[in-house]
């Protein structure tokens, strides 16, 4: 099992790679948080957090497994909190949208419109809508140390992580890495205060 220490120095090595790669793809951004672009980020982290608080009430409600793991959401733990949107706010963002985002984007790029001086759209589309998947994907190895996987279990980690990651990186093309990076953590914000309130 990776380590911390480990985790951070893939995401070291992932980020720095990612943001040569972003450079190249146009992708870098002043790292500042803009106005309207915040106020759009805020809106859709807000959104996201309260679909991923619905979770409990629906997908839990089916699946008898996934139901037990909510238990520990009715108590507030400040180290499982950081953890959280940290881990899933820089590291995440670092590995899945900065790094392979990128680098699926730069090589669809070079592949098949190496004659367009910039990188088209439709490819950082594509792209994201892959590291969007992948996303979701990468989720799966973690869930399955805690429960058995049914397809219903992979359905819910597809539609919800799949859905969130195709939105951070929507943000991240947009604006910059540091939007999505700002949604992400407010997802995890969110849906946690709403299962301490509620649960």
């Amino acid at each position: 099992m990776l380590t911390t220490l480990q985790i951070v120095l893939y995401a070291v090595i992932c980020g720095f790679l990612g943001y040569l790669l972003a450079d190249k793809l146009g992708l870098i951004r002043p790292f500042r948080l803009a106005k309207k672009e915040s106020c759009i980020t805020l809106l859709a982290g807000a959104i996201a957090g309260i679909i991923l608080s619905a979770d409990a009430f629906t997908f839990a409600k089916w699946i008898p497994a996934l139901e037990g793991n909510y238990d520990t959401a009715k108590e507030f733990d400040a180290a499982t909190w950081i953890a959280s949107v940290l881990y899933g706010g820089i590291i995440e963002e670092t590995l899945l949208r900065l790094f392979f985002m990128s680098l699926l984007a730069f090589i669809g790029w070079k592949l098949f419109c190496r004659k367009e001086e910039q990188v088209p759209t439709k490819v950082l589309v594509i792209s994201n809508i892959i590291a969007g998947i992948a996303f979701a994907a990468a989720h799966l190895p973690s869930t399955a140390m805690l429960m058995e996987l049914t397809p219903m279990l992979v359905f819910r980690c597809f539609l919800l992580n799949g859905s969130f990651g195709i939105v951070f990186g929507r943000l991240y093309r947009k604006y910059g890495i540091q939007y999505a990076m700002l949604a992400h953590m407010l997802t995890h914000i969110v849906s946690r205060t709403i299962w301490l309130i509620i649960l």
